[in-house]
Parts: C-alpha cells; structure tokens; sequence
C-alpha cells in the first residue's frame, strides 16, 4: 500500500513539474509575441521626418534581460533616446513656441498588453494550452 503512494507522489510531483514547465514556456513565448507587436506598432507609427532616411522609427530596438520567469523587455531608441520624450509627449521649444505631441509608444502599450494578459491569464488557467 505504502509504495503505490510513493508512485502516486512521485507522478504527481512529475505531472506539477510538466504543468509548471509548459506554463513557463507559453508564458515566455506570449511575451515575446507581445513585444514583437509592440516593437511593428512604434516603428510604423513613429513620426518620420520628410527628409534623409535617419528616421527615428529606425533606431528602436529590443534589448532581452534574463530568461524565464526572470525575463525582461525592453523597448527603446538606441541612437535618438534624448528625442523620444520629446516627440511622445511634446514641449515647449526655446522661442516659446510649443511643439505638439506625438504619442506613438503609449498607444502601443495600451493596444497589445490588456489582450497579452489576458492570455497569460488563460494560460495559467488552462495549464499551459
């Protein structure tokens, strides 16, 4: 009696394992979906300037920190960092006048992540499937 307890411990620690282990995996790839999409989004709705091809929608790119459940994403301008602010949320130029805002990196954010969690939800919900 005792030894199939012992089995049935053992297959349930294997089962949470694998729920656990395809969990993380999806959760993974979803993110990385997610930050994908969001990366298309600003480099097609980023303001371009009319002329030279040194565009800013250009300079974005992915930077990945960690794995797992550890992994981190970021989004940012490589070359035109000290601009991005100031095309998103606009300012007051020198000779007072006032540059409007251009968002295109929030707007982003607020499209695909309600629908990214979401799915995380469901995934942690459903096992991984």
């Amino acid at each position: 009696m005792s030894e199939s307890i012992n089995n049935l411990g053992i297959r349930l620690t294997d089962l949470i394992n694998d729920f656990s282990e395809d969990v993380l995996n999806n959760i993974e790839s979803r993110l990385d979906k997610t930050a994908d999409q969001i990366l298309d989004y600003i480099k097609t709705n980023c303001p371009k300037s009319n002329g030279g091809s040194n565009h800013l929608s250009d300079s974005f790119d992915l930077t990945v920190v960690g794995e797992g459940a550890n992994k981190t994403i970021f989004i940012s301008s490589k070359t035109k960092g000290r601009l991005v602010h100031l095309v998103e949320l606009g300012f007051k130029h020198r000779n007072g006048k006032f540059v409007a805002a251009r968002p295109f990196m929030r707007p982003a954010y607020e499209t695909f992540t309600p629908q990214m969690l979401e799915d995380i939800k469901n995934i942690i919900k459903n096992g991984g499937r």
